[in-house]
């Protein structure tokens, strides 16, 4: 059971996100609405269309430069963005921050810097924390097979099923509106949790705390700040626990700001009972629940 007091921070932080990565900010306009955010820095929300991240030519060592662009930069802890990263996964653009050539390129033609032929990738580094790291760029976009990281292009990581799915690490703004942005681990030989964009299963959506909306081993979430809902797999954070880095489980949603996101169970507003505690009610908010009979235990 969560406090009513640490529960409110759902509906009062200044830049929360959605499970998927899928960011939701309070719309003062209107009490215990939302609206839309997709990029935030600690201090203020910002759109994801607006920030820009500086370009630089490469150098050796992190420049001041990259350093700002990684402040600015933030999204899922498993990409480790909002570190002094060398590059950003799902932003092609700053794979010029790689310094390749000449220990195997890739420079162009005419000796300028081609970031065209590479990639950014989310590893696991030694100490067993996520780090972005540059590679060669191969050919593959959404849904193409791959074998490895290398057969997909900038942008895209191959993930365990063995296709090439793009990265949302800045949340759903990267992926189509058929698709949320989920965690799924990568092909590499050591594999490496990443969020992706996935199409959402079954494509019109699923019945949230449907018993036989999923197959077995998934649950039905909302996973895109519009309401959508699709099925997911079911993970072991419980309620109140941190899930930036893990499913939730079974009829639950993952809310609040990027690196601090929990589990809160989903529940009917017609009969609260059924799911929250006897010190809980059931609330729902627009647009995250598309419809007012489902909600979180408040």
């Amino acid at each position: 059971m969560i406090p009513r007091a640490a529960l409110s921070l759902f509906f009062a932080l200044a830049a929360p996100a959605l499970v998927g990565g899928c960011s939701i900010s309070p719309n003062t306009s209107s009490p215990g609405g939302f609206s839309t955010v997709h990029n935030a820095s600690d201090a203020e929300v910002v759109d994801g269309g607006d920030e820009s991240i500086p370009q630089e030519t490469p150098s050796s060592g992190t420049s001041a430069g990259d350093a700002a662009a990684a402040t600015l930069y933030q999204g899922s802890p498993l990409c480790n963005a909002s570190q002094a990263t060398t590059c950003y996964p799902d932003d092609p653009t700053t794979a010029q921050f790689c310094k390749l050539a000449p220990d195997g390129g890739p420079y162009g033609a005419t000796g300028a810097y081609d970031s065209a032929v590479l990639a950014c990738h989310v590893q696991t580094a030694a100490d067993g924390k996520a780090q972005a790291v540059c590679t060669s760029a191969g050919a593959g976009t959404s849904a193409s097979a791959c074998l490895g990281p290398t057969d997909c292009a900038s942008g895209f990581e191959c993930i365990g099923s063995g296709t090439c799915q793009h990265y949302c690490c800045l949340g759903e703004d990267a992926c189509d509106t058929n698709q949320f942005c989920d965690i799924q681990s990568t092909s590499a030989t050591t594999p490496t949790k990443v969020p992706v964009c996935m199409p959402i299963r079954p494509p019109l959506g699923c019945q949230l705390l449907g018993a036989t909306s999923c197959s077995i081993g998934q649950t039905c979430a909302v996973v895109r700040v519009n309401g959508a809902t699709s099925c997911v797999a079911i993970g072991s954070a419980a309620v109140g626990d941190a899930c930036d880095e893990v499913h939730c489980g079974r009829d639950m949603v993952c809310l609040g700001s990027p690196g601090q996101r929990r589990c809160y169970q989903l529940c009917q507003t017609a009969s609260p009972g059924e799911h929250c505690s006897a010190m809980q009610t059931c609330k729902s908010r627009l647009p995250l629940f598309q419809s007012p009979e489902f909600g979180v235990c408040e």
